[in-house]
């Protein structure tokens, strides 16, 4: 069989838009920075659904919910308690809970994928439906999961998805007609996202650090090897 490998994440295309409101994510942002490790809370989500075909064409995270928790450097334990109390809060304020459909959490300074602790956490989060994931860094690397439940289990480990920013009445116009008048542009060609060999050592000692204390299997160690383009020959022995 052939080995495939790439060198930067390819997020898939679920075929429905995938948002976070700025103001939840910016929550998110500052809780990460905050943390001297990881850190986890739970997102409410509003389905967008066509007049027409009554199909759902976005799915929307509209605010994040911080419920208490412990925490360390590779770990997030909400209490469930506190989950309970978050539920019967968003009820008595008419929202519906069953919206919360959404669980973020941050690795803190370690790379961004989804762990054997991630796994059993999103299998204790389903809900017969549908569910998104987001795990965040303190680099502001992020990646989306969408986890469907009927009529049986499929996800998508890493999803196209953007940050919904406010409509400002007329900012577009405005900034369309300083732009025409203040910029001039020439062809040119894009270039690539640089890997360079800094950036490369850094995460291949974090991933090796990872591995040692437990927190990374074997298997998750090569997959993001396999990401970074790294041969695991090329860990360095502590």
């Amino acid at each position: 069989m052939q080995s495939l490998q790439r060198t930067q994440r390819q997020p898939v295309d679920a075929g429905i838009k995938i948002q976070v409101e700025a103001t939840a994510m910016q929550k998110l942002w500052l809780w990460t920075d905050m943390a001297k490790g990881e850190v986890s809370c739970l997102g409410l989500v509003d389905e967008v659904v066509n007049a027409d075909s009554k199909r759902i064409t976005s799915l929307v995270v509209k605010d994040f919910f911080l419920v208490k928790q412990n925490c360390s450097y590779d770990e997030t334990d909400m209490d469930i308690t506190d989950v309970a109390r978050l539920i019967t809060e968003l009820e008595s304020n008419d929202i519906d809970s069953r919206k919360l459909r959404c669980w973020a959490h941050s690795h803190g300074g370690m790379q961004v994928f989804w762990s054997g602790q991630d796994q059993t956490c999103i299998a204790g989060l389903a809900n017969g439906e549908w569910l998104l994931s987001l795990v965040v860094n303190k680099r502001r690397d992020a990646i989306m999961r969408l986890d469907q439940y009927h009529p049986s289990h499929m996800y998508l480990a890493d999803v196209v998805w953007e940050t919904k920013f406010p409509l400002v009445d007329g900012l577009a116009e405005a900034c369309f007609s300083e732009f025409k008048t203040k910029v001039q542009e020439v062809a040119f060609v894009p270039r690539n996202r640089d890997y360079g060999p800094a950036s490369l050592r850094q995460s291949r000692k974090e991933l090796q650090e990872a591995e040692a204390r437990g927190a990374l299997t074997m298997d998750e160690l090569n997959d993001e090897l396999d990401w970074l383009g790294l041969d695991r020959d090329e860990l360095e022995p502590f």
